[in-house]
């Protein structure tokens, strides 16, 4: 509890120094304005109206080696490759299940904690 001791004197000299200073200056006039203005400022108006525009942007030029070089490449259509019976085949079949379901009665392992999954 030292420190709450330190800070009680130390207020107590600040506060006595307060006084001293208030009984020993002399008393002057209040402060000098030096401002002839009375309340908020007046607000300022622009007397030209400017409308901000830009120029358009140049159109960009699609011949340059850049924009050549980030094009995609055309591929040889695949399906030219694959023959008339193929592709038929390949309409014909039916379609793959890609649903992916979990399995039940076995447990996983999620973060490291192995969980049941119950199917309900």
């Amino acid at each position: 509890m030292p420190v709450l001791a330190y800070f009680e004197v130390v207020g107590f000299v600040l506060a006595a120094l307060l006084f001293v200073a208030d009984a020993t200056l002399e008393r002057n006039s209040p402060a000098i304005v030096t401002s002839d203005r009375v309340g908020l400022p007046e607000r300022w108006h622009s007397d030209t109206i400017r409308t901000l525009t830009t120029a358009p942007a140049p159109a960009p030029d699609m011949t340059s080696p850049a924009v050549l070089a980030a094009q995609p490449r055309s591929e040889p259509d695949i399906l030219d490759k694959i023959g008339p019976a193929a592709r038929a085949a390949r309409a014909e079949a039916p379609p793959k299940n890609k649903r992916v379901t979990r399995p039940t009665g076995r447990p996983q392992n999620l973060g490291g904690v192995l969980v049941r999954i119950r199917s309900k």
